[in-house]
């Protein structure tokens, strides 16, 4: 799902946004498109249980029960 994480430029805001193709997504909160793309935390992967950026323990946001190799 290709789902990405942006900061409005305009305003500040961040948000996430379900982009499609070369869809270009705009801020919720001002309209703006002129938007940073951020990394998600589910994106980065330090390769840690402690530092993966998850507050669900060992818990991912990808399997949402702690027995993916994601998150193990």
């Amino acid at each position: 799902m290709p789902l990405h994480d942006f900061v409005c430029r305009g305003c500040g805001h961040g948000f996430e946004a379900l982009v499609m193709g070369k869809e270009q997504p705009a801020c919720p909160q001002c309209g703006s498109k002129e938007l940073s793309k951020q990394m998600s935390t589910f994106a980065s992967r330090t390769g840690t249980k402690e530092s993966s950026g998850t507050s669900g323990g060992n818990r991912c946001s990808g399997c949402a029960g702690g027995s993916c190799t994601t998150c193990h």
